[in-house]
């Protein structure tokens, strides 16, 4: 039980990180990507993209990102398909490479700590 309880805690940092990360890089605030109800535009797709980084740089299932989002596992599954297919763009996909490397530096910067 400790341990569900430490991987949840580590899981539920993750998704903390990416939220952050993400609402610095699209000028939005923290509590709008946490909201329940659907949000503008770009709110939800900076939801989408940090739902989107936390299964990918983080490796936490769908169901999980689902869970910490406040969504199902279906709708992660369909974030991380629409920022998938946004990844053609080369700027969308510059930007996200950034957010990316600095949560996994912070990543491992906390394990060697």
């Amino acid at each position: 039980m400790e341990r569900r309880q430490q991987g949840n805690a580590e899981r539920r940092a993750c998704v903390e990180q990416a939220q952050e990360a993400v609402a610095r890089a699209w000028n939005v605030p923290v509590s709008e990507l946490r909201s329940p109800t659907r949000r503008s535009a770009p709110v939800a797709q900076a939801r989408q993209v940090a739902m989107y980084l936390t299964h990918v740089v983080y490796g936490v299932s769908l169901a999980s990102v689902g869970h910490h989002f406040g969504r199902d596992r279906t709708t992660a599954a369909h974030a991380c398909r629409r920022i998938e297919d946004r990844r053609d763009d080369a700027s969308f996909d510059r930007l996200l490479d950034e957010i990316s490397d600095r949560l996994r530096h912070e990543l491992a910067a906390g394990r060697t700590q």
